[in-house]
């Protein structure tokens, strides 16, 4: 059975093959060499993910992105800061916490008028005082189920 693939890049400008006995493509060659770095980078993400199981593709794609920027965050923020939480082993845990308040706290102090729910006006007047997050209340009550 003799297959045609077509190999797009925008690296490899001509049709090069190996030395060797396969003559395999370059580009097939290049690839090879380096899909191990995406396959680390699939691991590392999947240890903290924001992915939820989706029938919807562009869905997919959005939890993706978000992964990989969050851990593209972590990279830099760690060179820039090496002294960052220096009693914590797992800095990469710590990370998308600390990244989510500090995304979400400047639109929380912004608010003029408080939710609705005690919880949510809680959590709005602790950042408004810039202390501490309070636990939300199933974590302080132990009810663990969602509704």
């Amino acid at each position: 059975m003799n297959k045609n693939v077509v190999l797009l890049s925008t690296l490899h400008k001509m049709a090069e093959t190996s030395d060797s006995e396969d003559r395999k493509p370059a580009i097939i060659l290049d690839y090879n060499h380096n899909k191990g770095g995406m396959d680390n980078l699939d691991k590392v993400i999947g240890t903290y993910s924001y992915r939820r199981i989706s029938a919807h593709w562009s869905l997919v794609i959005f939890h993706n992105i978000i992964d990989v920027s969050s851990y593209n965050a972590f990279i830099i923020w760690n060179k820039i800061n090496p002294t960052w939480v220096p009693d914590k082993r797992n800095k990469r845990r710590v990370f998308p916490g600390q990244l989510g308040k500090a995304l979400v706290t400047p639109h929380i102090q912004r608010m003029e008028r408080l939710p609705r729910t005690a919880a949510s006006a809680a959590l709005v007047k602790a950042v408004q005082r810039a202390e501490s997050w309070p636990d939300p209340p199933e974590a302080a009550a132990g009810a663990g189920k969602r509704r």
